[in-house]
């Protein structure tokens, strides 16, 4: 018993250390680079396939390119050999990056002394030192949740890795027009590409003096751009057709359809919707 109190004690004086060594080196690069994220254990089985998840959860919260260590192999048969001889150390999973052509790596440990210890380190493949680093000691039998794992991760890596963005794009008939998007106001047409916080949903609203206001929401992608064709008409010219339910049904089907495809998609008929959307 007193041996297990004094591993705890070890490995608890081993993430503080860890902690306190942490910080951010390379301040906010570009959140699109390429990342790999790579496993290295200390003889323990614990957190199976941990590596895996917080790639996946790389890859759905940011715009980085993630090479996790299953298609790192692909072009790196020696991979597993190689993580296991540099035995964390910084500079040496810097040279593997580069093999891997990539900016960083996320270096995932898994050892136990006692408890089960995760460690995150950030690796910079040019400066081929460890920008930062976090280790959590967690319980013998403990498996994260998700949420746990997004939490280690956005304190290891750069906060602006985590903002993701869209585009707006309106075209309008009439030149003039006062443009509110997400009930902020965005100038008059014409107006400039709208750069937007994404995934998300925006109300748009544009009126003139005169005519029918013209409104309608988008679901905006991360990464992804959605193009609006406002058509402005006089008052009392037989009512407006963007007002009727099933317009937001059909913009909604428009901008999720383009999502992925990199194609233009456009209504044709002037009884549909004049609306587009493509990936950048």
């Amino acid at each position: 018993m007193q041996g297990a109190s004094a591993l705890r004690l070890v490995a608890a004086a081993c993430a503080a250390l860890v902690l306190a060594q942490a910080g951010v080196a390379v301040g906010d690069p570009d959140p699109k680079r390429r990342i790999a994220v790579l496993e290295y254990r200390s003889g323990s089985a614990a957190l199976p396939r941990v590596d895996k998840r917080l790639a996946a959860i790389l890859k759905k919260r940011t715009s980085l390119g993630v090479v996790d260590a299953d298609e790192a192999r692909t072009s790196y048969p020696r991979l597993d050999a190689d993580v296991v001889a540099c035995a964390g150390d910084g500079a040496c999973v810097a040279r593997i990056g580069a093999k891997l052509n990539v900016r960083e790596v996320l270096l995932v440990g898994v050892s136990e002394f006692g408890d089960v210890i995760l460690t995150l380190q950030r690796i910079d493949v040019g400066e081929r030192k460890v920008g930062a680093r976090i280790a959590e000691a967690l319980g013998d039998k403990s498996q994260p949740a998700d949420e746990d794992l997004t939490g280690y991760l956005t304190r290891v890596m750069p906060s602006s890795d985590f903002l993701r963005y869209g585009v707006i794009r309106i075209d309008a008939n009439l030149p003039g027009a006062d443009v509110m998007v997400g009930g902020e106001a965005k100038g008059q047409t014409p107006v400039a590409a709208l750069k937007v916080k994404a995934p998300a949903k925006y109300d748009l609203r544009i009126t003139k003096a005169g005519f029918t206001p013209f409104r309608m929401s988008v679901d905006v992608p991360p990464d992804g751009e959605v193009r609006v064709n406002a058509e402005l008409t006089r008052e009392g010219e037989g009512g407006a057709w963007y007002g009727r339910w099933w317009v937001a049904t059909l913009v909604g089907v428009v901008v999720v359809g383009a999502v992925g495809t990199g194609v233009w998609l456009e209504t044709r008929s002037p009884s549909e919707v004049p609306v587009g959307g493509h990936t950048n």
